[in-house]
């Protein structure tokens, strides 16, 4: 850490003092609570590497194991990720139990913390490795020649040996960056990986930086080792490769270089020695040989660590491949489960843009990283190098379908040494303008001006560590579950009948460790949401449990937000066309649809009583001074550390209320527009095969062309008088699809035309709801694109 500060410009105790702060700091931001949500497995990811470390059962006391033995008991059954992170938490803690005495088996606490340690130190040590990429791009950007000619259009590396300032604020944008603090707590498998991608950038720059064989050796073992690892810890990081592979073909293409090899790996040769003193270039041949032999032991020795680390992915390749193939058909969007639904109508690039980049990175930090992306300089070789690391990771991975912030992990360090270089690329123009203007003597305005620009790139560097200060108080505040829980306790009474959604990390409420637990248990269901529009039973259910229901929970935005048209409402539209999506998923769920319509506006009847949030935020004596929601994010996100739960209660007496206040709204169809329809008689059989023209009758329609209109349809309309004495209603939709019509808020017995391109292929009777007590659904016989209801 010392390297990164100049003594000759802060005096040498205060160096110290800022280095032990920031070190501090940066222990502090990765070590904050992290046994958050202990005992309780709040995170999937890391609940499945920890069930994984627990299968792993090994004897290592003499005798010696045999190969069999051993590979038998390190075999964790669970192939989503490597072994490599499994392996390194298992063996931490049989050490932690030699040295501490202790005989039992391991717990899931201790893996649970041991994983989460080793994320945290895996972030600890990326943020230096972090210091020296940035130092290598710098010290190495632009020749003493340029330098002198334009000092404004290049990275001046002199003003990075001397300006302590600025590597502070790099220091500090690294410790205060939302997505390092986040991982850092999750033990998963993203730190590792951010650190492994980010050593092989630091190793392909040395190598494309040095010119010496002996030097490019050495960071070519390093670069083995590394993406040996990376594969060990998740077997997708092999797109990591491309990054050194072009980095050796950029440091062999040097012909100077190539003609100056020597024997030099481990006694052999990786190369014709060529004639010492030699000037001549070496031959396109020459240089292809050494490049090959490159390549094929980068390729080998990686592969090697790989199986070292990660041994069963070949032991156990069966297993390996049955589980890298359910993997890839999620990943890919071949298999859709109930957890990758919010992808379904997301846009590639703009889903990243507008629902990762900016809270994983924080505003400021994200343009930041966008200027820096673009206006660096293009001609520079190692920016270049940033940029092909950023892009060859990002673009397969945007385009697939599963878009999960953890994705995009690996490139998040690259996008910060980006907003850092680019800040001191603003700061060294800004010197160099002012120490090359020619009117020293009228200086006065350009001083102004250079406060004023130091000052503004001061106060936007502060902005930029307030959304990491403020994902902080996510791990210093206590668990929003557990705070929803000890409010539920407290104010639920015994014995309430509870509906809440199913699929969640963990059903709340949870016994929490500072609060008594009642005698009496709610009446709690975990309600199957996600297959109501598909599964009649749970259709037939659920009215039954929204009557008998005192309090509805929802323990996250998972359902609500990735099935209805009011994440499009209440969040920014990420696909940029709000009636094509609302209308797909309202004709996909039209009843979760419709569920959560009548909860949130009260039709259900029912109110809104608590919302527990735990959105990053910056208190000042227990007043918050600024908060940044991200429920808008990502889902993965939030709904592992920080979900908003929100709680329901029934109106008391509302039922009479609530059903009269719906009726006056569903009776207004003052701006409908009408039309004439003309329909065969209803109920008689529609079949030409005689040539016989069936009767036909002219009908009196309103017309239902909107989500909101199709929504509403004929509800609480009893006969015809209702609607101004017209016959019915037709939905009239954008395309041909199989429909589904139901009767729930209906109390008229409708007849049902299926129409498409014109002509009739069906009809249905539907009864009301007071007829047949239990919801009815009709679906069409075939694709329509009209739906006519007439009353009977």
């Amino acid at each position: 850490m010392n390297k990164f500060f100049n003594k000759k410009v802060f005096p040498f105790f205060l160096v110290k003092i800022v280095i032990l702060i920031a070190v501090l700091l940066l222990l502090y931001t990765r070590f904050v609570n992290l046994g958050w949500g202990l005992p309780y497995p709040l995170h999937p990811d890391e609940r499945n590497m920890a069930n994984a470390v627990q299968q792993l059962n090994c004897n290592l006391q003499p005798p010696i194991a045999s190969f069999q033995s051993l590979s038998s008991c390190l075999n964790p059954h669970f192939f989503a990720y490597g072994q490599f992170p499994l392996y390194f938490a298992y063996f931490g803690i049989l050490l932690f139990h030699l040295i501490s005495g202790i005989n039992a088996a391991i717990t899931f606490n201790e893996v649970t913390i041991a994983l989460r340690i080793i994320s945290a130190i895996a972030s600890v040590l990326n943020v230096w490795v972090l210091m020296k990429i940035i130092e290598v791009i710098i010290r190495h950007s632009g020749k003493p020649r340029q330098r002198r000619a334009h000092p404004e259009s290049i990275l001046d590396n002199h003003k990075w040996c001397q300006n302590d300032v600025l590597k502070l604020f790099a220091f500090c944008l690294l410790t205060f960056s939302p997505y390092f603090i986040q991982f850092s707590h999750f033990g998963t498998t993203e730190s590792l990986l951010m650190l492994f991608y980010s050593l092989i950038i630091l190793f392909s720059l040395k190598i494309i930086s040095s010119h010496k064989p002996t030097a490019n050796n050495q960071q070519l073992i390093y670069l083995s080792i590394v993406s040996g690892l990376a594969l060990a810890t998740k077997i997708s990081s092999v797109v990591f490769l491309f990054v050194p592979l072009i980095s050796i073909i950029i440091s062999h293409w040097n012909k100077q270089q190539v003609a100056q090899l020597r024997p030099t790996f481990n006694g052999t040769s990786r190369g014709k020695a060529v004639i010492a003193g030699m000037t001549s270039k070496a031959s396109a041949k020459e240089v292809m040989k050494f490049l090959t032999e490159s390549i094929v032991l980068f390729m080998v020795m990686s592969i090697i660590t790989s199986l070292i680390f990660s041994p069963h992915n070949l032991i156990s390749f069966k297993d390996f491949f049955s589980s890298f193939q359910y993997e890839s058909s999620v990943a890919l969007g071949k298999y859709i489960t109930f957890y990758t639904r919010q992808f379904v109508f997301s846009i590639p690039v703009w889903f990243q843009i507008n629902n990762i980049f900016p809270y994983v990175l924080g505003l400021p930090q994200f343009i930041l990283f966008i200027f820096g992306f673009f206006f660096l300089p293009w001609k520079n070789a190692r920016i270049n190098l940033l940029r092909f690391s950023f892009l060859i990771y990002f673009l397969p991975n945007a385009f697939v379908f599963t878009k999960w912030t953890r994705f995009m992990a690996p490139i998040f360090p690259i996008m910060s040494i980006f907003a850092v270089i680019f800040i001191y690329s603003m700061y060294g123009k800004s010197k160099g303008k002012r120490q090359n203007s020619k009117m020293q003597v009228r200086s006065q305005t350009l001083n102004t001006s250079y406060f004023l620009l130091i000052f503004l790139t001061f106060s936007f560097c502060l902005l930029t560590y307030l959304p990491g200060i403020a994902f902080l108080s996510v791990y210093t505040s206590p668990d929003v579950r557990f705070t929803a829980s000890e409010w539920i306790y407290d104010n639920i009474p015994s014995e309430s009948k509870i509906l809440s959604e199913t699929a969640n990390v963990i059903d709340i409420p949870i016994p929490t460790t500072n609060h008594k637990i009642p005698i009496s248990n709610y009446q709690y269901l975990s309600f199957d949401f996600y297959n109501l529009d598909t599964n009649i039973e749970l259709q037939n259910q659920l009215p039954y449990l929204e009557q008998s229901a005192d309090y509805i929970f929802i323990p996250s935005r998972r359902i609500f937000t990735n099935h209805t048209c009011i994440n499009l409402k209440t969040f920014p539209n990420i696909t940029g066309d709000y009636p094509k999506r609302c209308m797909n998923l309202e004709d996909q769920y039209p009843l979760l649809n419709k569920y959560y319509n009548d909860l949130f506006s009260g039709r259900l009847g029912f109110e809104k009583v608590a919302e527990f949030s735990s959105y990053p935020k910056i208190q000042l004596f227990g007043k918050t001074i600024v908060e940044f929601p991200d429920e808008k994010a990502e889902e993965s996100w939030s709904v592992f550390d920080h979900p908003v739960i929100r709680i329901y209660k029934r109106i008391q007496n509302s039922e009479s209320r609530i059903q009269n206040k719906n009726q006056r709204n569903q009776l207004d169809f003052s701006n409908y527009q009408t039309t004439n329809y003309q329909l065969p008689i209803a109920n008689r059989p529609f079949d030409n095969t005689q040539g016989k023209q069936l009767p036909i009758t002219n009908y009196h329609l309103l017309i239902a062309d909107t989500p909101e209109k199709w929504k509403k349809g004929l509800m609480y309309v009893r006969e015809k008088q209702d609607i101004h004495g017209l016959d019915g209603m037709l939905f009239q939709f954008p395309s041909s699809k199989t429909r589904t019509f139901w009767n729930k808020n209906t109390i008229s017995d409708l007849t049902l035309y299926w129409v498409n391109n014109e002509k009739v292929v069906g009809t249905s009777n539907l009864p009301s709801i007071e007829k047949s007590k239990n919801i009815v659904m009709e679906s069409s016989p075939s694709e329509v694109d009209v739906v006519i209801e007439i009353i009977k």
